[in-house]
Parts: C-alpha cells; structure tokens; sequence
C-alpha cells in the first residue's frame, strides 16, 4: 500500500487494467507517477501515463477502442471516465475517475526510439525497463527544461533515479541522442545548473511534495561529479 492517497487511487487503477492486453501491445506503465511508485513516492505524482513505441501494437490499441466510449479493452473492471477519450496519431487521452479524484490518463504513441517492458514487484503491469525510463526522461528533460511551469522535474527526477539505481546508462544516453543528439547532453547540464539555484529547488521540492531528506540528497547529487555509468547507486541519507 502506499503513501500518498493519490498514489493509492492511482494503484487501484492500475489493478482494474487489462495487464494482459497491454503486455500484448507492448504498452508499458512509464513517467514521473511509474518512476514515483518504484522509488519509495520520493514526490507526488498524479497522471497515469502509458508509453507505446510499437506499431503493431498501437494498432491493436486503436482497432480495440473503436467505437468505444468507455475503453471496455483496457481494463478488467468498469471505470468512470469524466472525459470522452480523444484519440489520434499520437495517443489516447481521457480523464477518469477513482475515489472522488479526476485522473489523467494517456496512452503516448512513442515514435523517437523504441521502448521494452519489465515486470516490477508490486506493480500490476509492466513498466517501462530502468535504462528507457532513463532515457525517457532525457528526452522530457531537452523538450521542456526551460518551463519552469513543469518545476524541472525531469532533472529532479534523473537525480533521484541515478541515486537509486546508479548512473545513467550507456545504453539510455544513447537511445536518447539517437533521436535528439546533442542537445540531450547540453538541456541535462542546464538544467542541473538550474535547479542549482537552492530557493527555486525548495519550491519546486514543495510543489511535488517531496521531503526534505530527498531534497538533500538531490543538492549532494548537483555536488558530485558525473560519474561513471558502473558506479553503484549511491542511496538517500539514513
């Protein structure tokens, strides 16, 4: 069980999904809310967000929901959307319904670089793998690290995932400037030396809701040299 009351909301949406279908489709759980529910909910996080590189499977996923209203395919147990999906080339968007709480919901048609799944303990579908998660993330992080309306937290969150998993992949870092190139490299440094600014750092930390250990953790990160990508995670303080 977690935490955050949204956060429980969100667990239950996830356990009233088709796993199967989505698995099929090569659809996998990723973002902020996927990455927030695997490293202890270091911040809130309140959409639901799907990610599908696949075309066979985005297929599948628009032929399934044609003509349907309620999204019946994507999930095992009745659901209450509070908007009619919206549904084109690039995904699926609707807003629903758990406990009282809107949600947003999507389904991303990923066409930069192509994605695999993994199943997480805890978790009822599959997640994006950790080295796409990261470069995912890399990949947000150069499309809007200079809007401070999403309070950096892309950087935030590349930060919080390397002192939990270890640095960034190779692979990730790759995958990531194959679609973007240099600019993956140069928006990551910017925005480190963004959020480099303690005053704005707290209120983004505010903002997300994170604590004050995590915001601690994340100013030793920005003090640290980048590192090399076997290095062990180095963890939150005790």
């Amino acid at each position: 069980m977690y935490k955050r009351t949204h956060h429980q909301r969100i667990e239950r949406v996830l356990a009233s999904m088709n796993a199967e279908f989505l698995a099929n489709a090569r659809c996998y759980f990723g973002g902020g809310t996927a990455i927030a529910l695997q490293l202890d909910e270091y911040r809130e996080s309140v959409d639901i967000d799907f990610l599908c590189a696949d075309q066979g499977g985005y297929r599948s996923i628009r032929e399934a929901i044609f003509g349907d209203p309620h999204l019946k395919t994507l999930f095992r147990q009745p659901i209450n959307l509070l908007r009619e999906p919206r549904t084109d080339q690039d995904g699926v968007r609707t807003v629903l319904e758990m406990d009282g709480a809107p949600i947003k919901f999507e389904i991303v048609r990923e066409s930069r670089i192509l994605l695999d799944g993994v199943a997480v303990p805890g978790i009822p579908v599959l997640c994006l793998t950790r080295s796409d998660s990261f470069a995912e993330k890399l990949l947000a992080n150069a499309d809007r690290y200079y809007d401070r309306s999403v309070m950096n937290r892309d950087i935030i969150d590349l930060l919080v995932m390397e002192l939990h998993w270890g640095s960034i992949p190779d692979s990730a870092w790759h995958k990531a400037e194959a679609a973007y190139g240099k600019t993956i490299r140069s928006a990551y440094d910017a925005a480190k030396q963004r959020i480099g600014d303690t005053k704005y750092l707290l209120s983004c930390a505010s903002t997300m809701g994170m604590s004050q250990d995590v915001v601690d953790a994340v100013v030793d990160a920005l003090l640290i040299p980048d590192s090399d990508p076997d290095d062990e995670p180095r963890g939150l303080r005790p």
